[in-house]
């Protein structure tokens, strides 16, 4: 057995490869990569390893990207950066609010790395704002040839780029458009499941950030106010209005203000896991209403998530080219979870619902894929020619991808 090992951060998905290289630089890269195409090994690269699906295990080599960290330039009058793909989320917005300049969107959890990230589909809440892919402006990728290869923002394959978890290439720097500085004001409250229901299109429509979580509450960085005595079923309602660069920071528990990457994500330990299947936002409530039931007949710990996300031209998208909701279901780790996710996707079946790429504890079929990403043949072929010897195929990735 080989003695080196490789887990993702929650421990639910490990392996024993080849190797994990640390690599210190582009050429690095280049040289690996070729040499294990050459070779016939698989190569998989990664970031901070934060997610769920079966993405990273391989018997071949594994790329950790960390040392390839940090902000190359930024471009403030164009309101652009390049980024090296194993830069910490957390760790770009000190130096850019310093520019001038912040993200349009981030998720909940900022530890992930920017290439992880955008490429398996990381988002925040907001039907006004796209997933952080949708900042992608541009991309530098070793392709399974070694050669590095610059997609500019008018190259059709960019598109193919975000959310292709890492099957194109490595993706070795990114150029971030990005927004001028403002502030957010928090509003965390305890409404009746009803009334978010009720004013579910005042509320979408009306937040730069809107997002509802319905169920047992979890540990979180933000300080929650009180569940009102009586309430069986506490439904917290989170939202972030964008407030003047001027406005006063508090740190009033439940009534933050503060730049946007301060108070936005969260804190989380694991080990869970979870689905997290994305549905047309006009559908979003019958969808809610279908995920209930499943709730109720396997209760855990962990509660409903529901946020909103504007579409997008990624070509395996979760928001499909269309405003989407994503329904956030999460398990403690340890159990048996399968018949509970399988359970989800057969209630969202008729929405559909369109996977988030690193929140699979496990991958569907290929015709699924195809049923509901209307460009999957056209991202085959594209991978095929990037990639015609699939070395940055896993065997999972290489049942659906191949």
């Amino acid at each position: 057995m080989k003695d080196v090992k490789w887990e993702n951060w929650a421990g639910t998905e490990a392996c024993r490869p080849e190797a994990v290289i640390k690599v210190t630089s582009v050429d690095h890269v280049c040289e690996i990569v070729s040499d294990a195409t050459r070779r016939g090994i698989t190569v998989r690269p990664v970031g901070s390893g934060h997610s769920f699906a079966p993405l990273v295990p391989t018997d071949g080599i594994i790329l950790d990207l960390s040392a390839l960290s940090g902000i190359e330039s930024i471009d403030t009058a164009a309101g652009r950066a390049t980024v090296k793909a194993g830069t910490r989320i957390s760790a770009l917005g000190e130096p850019l609010w310093d520019a001038g300049l912040t993200l349009h969107n981030q998720g909940a959890i900022d530890a992930q790395t920017i290439a992880g990230a955008i490429s398996t589909s990381t988002h925040g809440s907001g039907l006004g704002l796209k997933m952080m892919s949708g900042c992608i402006v541009g991309a530098e990728v070793v392709t399974a040839a070694g050669e590095l290869v610059k997609l500019g923002s008018d190259d059709p394959r960019l598109a193919a780029l975000r959310a292709s978890v890492g099957t194109l290439g490595v993706i070795v720097s990114l150029d971030l458009q990005l927004e001028p500085i403002f502030k957010l004001k928090e509003t965390l409250a305890f409404w009746s499941f009803e009334e978010v229901l009720e004013r579910w299109d005042e509320l979408t429509h009306s937040h730069r950030h809107f997002s509802f979580v319905h169920g047992p509450q979890y540990d979180m960085s933000a300080e929650l106010p009180p569940v009102p005595d009586g309430t069986k079923v506490p439904t917290l309602v989170r939202i972030y209005d964008q407030v003047d660069i001027d406005a006063e920071d508090s740190y009033e528990p439940a009534h933050r203000v503060n730049r946007p990457y301060r108070i936005y994500p969260d804190e989380y330990t694991p080990s869970w896991e979870e689905v997290e299947p994305y549905v047309p936002y006009e559908r979003a409530l019958d969808a809610v209403a279908a995920t209930l039931p499943v709730l109720e007949r396997f209760p855990d710990e962990f509660p409903l998530e529901i946020r909103t996300v504007a579409g997008d031209d990624a070509w395996l998208s979760p928001s499909g080219g269309v405003e989407s909701v994503s329904v956030n279901t999460v398990r403690t780790w340890g159990n048996d979870n399968g018949p509970f996710f399988r359970a989800i996707e057969e209630a969202l079946a008729p929405f559909p619902g369109r996977p988030h790429w690193g929140k699979q504890p496990y991958l569907r079929e290929p015709d699924f894929y195809r049923e509901v990403y209307p460009r999957w043949d056209d991202f085959i072929r594209l991978r095929r020619q990037m990639d015609p010897s699939g070395t940055f195929l896993n065997g999972p990735l290489r049942t659906i991808f191949e």
